[in-house]
């Protein structure tokens, strides 16, 4: 995971046990870490599939009030899907399903920052055909085309009014593409050299609900109860280098280096069809929150280990930075610097068609203090998480 876990590094189940590196093509999970790495799994058909459950906190501290309290999220369960086909020597096709962004936090109606966020659930789904083409025996080159949908339940008070408002969009969407090279110049090595794109996830007349006292209903800056919202939230780019190396027959190590594109998140606008409840001096119905991301550089080492012919186990470790300066810090990405441990096992069936991974995570954050000027909100904060996941692969033939 990354940004405060709206990031969700969780699109397969054999490389989040190996901290989510991404130089592996033993099946098609590989179409969304590069799309050119499908031209060499070692499979004319792979289908690959998993699901993952995460169990996460936030806490916050005032020191000097000695305010305390922690967020209540629910049960996050990101999924993939993945199916790649070598429909001849040099070309090959696939379909990746995957769910990389969304975060569910739920600090309660009545905390400190409500007026900043109580509640808020973001999901993010990526559809992706690819297309790769094998110009030789060790290098191949691919694309995919990302067709992005999302979903946002956002909550908040106005504590002005003695009110609070729901926003919700179940249908905003974004366009992207994802592009690749891969390597095998000697056996035992391969390097993958991946970038995936920017995608502004829009909005367009989300509902925007209003719970406000009955005598400000239908007044000039609440006109109504029901209103409609435009938005757009920027989803990062990601470049990835990554590389897998043989070092015996039975023991592999990986590593990743990321850049993630956080830039492009600069504010988050919100714009209302009535209600006057922004901030903008020259249209009221506008709001604006400023968060001035900045682009972050995450290093990944993992290993596999081959105790059997069936059997094999797995180990990582990544050091994820924030991509928040702890000015803008807001409690809807809890963002600190984070730790991650992963491990994992996986199980060969049917003669090594069918590959069984379960797969493990602990996340912890390290203790942060807090400043958001725009609010004037400052505390001190950490996180941590744990994930559980497992994935199947079978390359029947």
């Amino acid at each position: 995971m990354q940004g405060g876990g709206f990031r969700v590094s969780l699109q397969g189940a054999r490389q989040a046990a190996m901290a989510h590196t991404s130089a592996h093509t033993r099946d098609a999970s590989i179409a969304f870490f590069n799309p050119a790495g499908i031209s060499f799994i070692p499979s004319k058909l792979s289908i690959a599939a998993g699901t993952f459950i995460i169990l996460g906190n936030a806490d916050f501290q005032n020191k000097p009030t000695l305010y305390r309290t922690k967020t209540d999220n629910p049960v996050s369960t990101p999924s993939m899907f993945n199916i790649a086909y070598k429909a001849t020597d040099k070309l090959s096709v696939a379909f990746s399903f995957t769910t990389p962004f969304g975060s569910g936090v739920d600090w309660g109606q009545n905390w400190e920052g409500k007026d900043l966020i109580t509640k808020i659930t973001i999901r993010s789904y990526y559809f992706q055909p690819t297309v790769a083409y094998r110009l030789n025996d060790w290098f191949s080159i691919g694309a995919g085309y990302i067709y992005a949908l999302g979903s946002v339940n956002l909550q908040k008070a106005i504590s002005s009014v003695d009110g609070r408002m729901k926003l919700v969009d179940k249908n905003a969407t974004g366009n992207g593409y994802n592009v690749g090279m891969y390597f095998k110049p000697i056996k035992d090595l391969d390097v993958s050299i991946a970038y995936r794109s920017n995608i502004d996830i829009h909005a367009v007349n989300g509902k925007a609900r209003f719970y406000l006292p009955e005598s400000l209903v239908g007044s000039e800056s609440f006109p109504t109860e029901n209103d409609n919202f435009n938005a757009r939230l920027p989803l990062a780019s990601e470049i990835t280098f990554g590389v897998t190396y043989r070092l015996l027959p039975q023991w592999t190590i990986s590593t990743d280096l990321n850049i993630s594109g956080w830039n492009k998140y600069k504010a988050l606008t919100l714009d209302f069809r009535q209600n006057k409840v922004g901030n903008d001096p020259n249209d009221p119905t506008i709001s604006t929150t400023p968060k001035n991301l900045h682009n972050t550089h995450t290093f990944r080492i993992g290993s596999e280990y081959s105790v059997s012919d069936k059997l094999d186990l797995r180990i990582g470790y990544y050091y994820d930075p924030s991509p928040i300066s702890k000015d803008y810090w807001s409690p809807e990405m809890p963002s600190t610097d984070n730790n991650a441990i992963t491990g994992g096992v996986g199980y060969k069936f049917l003669h090594d068609k069918l590959m069984l991974d379960l797969t493990g995570m602990y996340y912890i954050g390290n203790s942060r203090k807090v400043v958001n000027k725009f609010y004037n909100f400052k505390g001190d904060v950490k996180l941590h998480s744990f994930m559980f996941g497992l994935g199947l692969a079978w390359n029947p033939f």
